[in-house]
């Protein structure tokens, strides 16, 4: 269970992806502190400088460097509802260990990702989420607001589970927690993201192939093992009690201390990319233009968080910092174990689907 001790140092990740991000970066991230103060998604103004300088238009533009400037608005704006929602009812909150409260939001909010224009909107958040819901819908096709909104639901109902765990002082088991957390931490959503930003559909018959289903949890877990890793200071002064941190929960399974468990989820990391790339590589050897571009387009989201992550004031804070690191590794961590598959009952089909 987190608490307020001394900040982990944390390792380099090996993260073999290339690097860029969108000129207009800065403008995209004051237009959406302005879109921020418009809907005030902030209990107070140090709630509100927090949201403004953890730069949501850097992340934006390093997931997307070539793409629409419109819709990266849109992404930088949609993003800064999911901090500001996150801090708010889902790790500081109170909303945080109620499910009860957690489900009568989240069913109001899922009423105005269905269908906007007749969904009530009585707070600032559902609000907020009226206005980039009806936005989306000038930028995309029904195929690709489909797929953010399925995404979405998924983020939102992943709430309730957090919330009853944290309520009834449930600690799940890590297979368990890495399963639901596919989708509570929001991840999953940023590979929907793409078609939107670059106004493309991947094909069904692509989307749902066994081994693309599998590609989409391997880099949601990804990107979500790295930001608990990076995020553990933070959660350690400012969350609910629990164990909604990879890192403890792997602590409290294996009876280890929070520097062992830093190291093991570095492994698990490594393991994970390793089968990305794998994946990664299976994928495109046969793939048309628009799974190529799909697929590319996660490689730029996975460099994109990471790259972010490690400068962002929302984990690198100056009055407090944490213990990161600087750059991706140049090799695996524990590199001769590195295409060994992790031995968890969630998500040890992902190897199965490597051919060969």
């Amino acid at each position: 269970m987190t608490s307020p001790t001394s900040a982990p140092k944390i390792p380099q990740l090996w993260v073999p992806l290339p690097s860029g991000i969108h000129p207009s970066w800065r403008e995209i991230d004051e237009r959406s502190a302005a879109w921020l103060d418009r809907f005030g998604l902030y209990s107070d103004r140090t709630q509100r400088e927090r949201l403004t300088r953890i730069s949501v238009g850097e992340i934006t533009g390093r997931g997307a460097p070539s793409g629409r400037l419109s819709a990266l608005q849109w992404t930088s704006d949609f993003l800064m509802w999911l901090f500001a929602f996150d801090d708010e009812f889902c790790d500081e909150g109170p909303v945080a260990a109620s499910p009860d409260a957690t489900l009568l939001i989240i069913t109001r909010l899922q009423r105005v990702v269905d269908v906007p224009w007749v969904a009530p909107t009585d707070d600032n958040y559902s609000s907020a989420l009226l206005e980039l819901r009806l936005r989306l819908d000038g930028l995309t096709t029904p195929v690709q607001t489909a797929r953010w909104a399925a995404s979405f639901r998924a983020y939102l109902q992943g709430q309730i589970w957090m919330a009853a765990n944290s309520a009834q002082g449930r600690i799940p088991s890590l297979s368990d927690h890495l399963a639901v957390r596919l989708d509570s931490s929001g991840v999953k959503i940023f590979s929907t993201l793409s078609e939107i930003i670059h106004g493309y559909d991947l094909p069904a018959a692509d989307y749902e192939r066994h081994d693309v289903r599998a590609f989409v949890e391997v880099f949601a877990s990804i990107i979500g093992w790295s930001n608990d890793l990076v995020s553990y200071h933070k959660e350690s002064r400012r969350s609910q009690d629990g164990y909604g941190n990879i890192v403890d929960l792997i602590a409290y399974e294996q009876k280890c201390t929070v520097d062992e468990a830093v190291t093991e989820t570095a492994m698990m990391h490594t393991r994970a990319m390793a089968l990305y790339l794998r994946l990664r590589d299976q994928i495109l050897r046969e793939a048309g233009p628009e799974l190529r571009r799909w697929v590319t387009d996660c490689d730029s989201w996975i460099r994109a968080d990471y790259d972010w992550s490690l400068t962002t004031h929302r984990y690198v804070n100056p009055e407090d910092p944490a213990d990161l690191p600087a750059g991706s590794a140049a090799s695996p961590f524990q590199e001769r174990e590195a295409d060994q598959p992790l031995p968890i009952t969630s998500i040890a089909w992902w190897w199965n689907l490597v051919e060969g």
